[in-house]
């Protein structure tokens, strides 16, 4: 199993209705891929967040998987969409070890 984690700050004047279908859209690519077997989005309710207010996790069954979910057109068209609005991202992936 590999495990994609994306954190996400937003510029000043991002609306939540544009976070909301952003993470939807994400969380649409589920049923698209092959391979991954769940995503959860959310925003954040940890204290020590360092101001990243919502994230992303993806489950998939091994590096291929995640990186078709990274490779694919619809995955290629949200990314876009984020990037216009975040004002910072962090990427942590990892595979299970145990």
């Amino acid at each position: 199993m590999v495990v994609h984690i994306a954190l996400y700050k937003w510029k000043s004047g991002t609306t939540p209705e544009q976070i909301i279908q952003a993470l939807k859209k994400v969380q649409a690519l589920k049923n698209k891929i092959d391979g991954v077997e769940d995503i959860f989005v959310g925003e954040n309710f940890h204290k020590e967040s360092k101001g990243f207010t919502h994230g992303v996790v993806v489950i998939a069954d091994n590096q291929n998987a995640l990186d078709e979910y990274r490779n694919h057109s619809s995955h290629t068209i949200v990314s876009r969409e984020i990037e216009e609005i975040e004002a910072d991202g962090l990427g942590f992936d990892f595979k299970n070890l145990y």
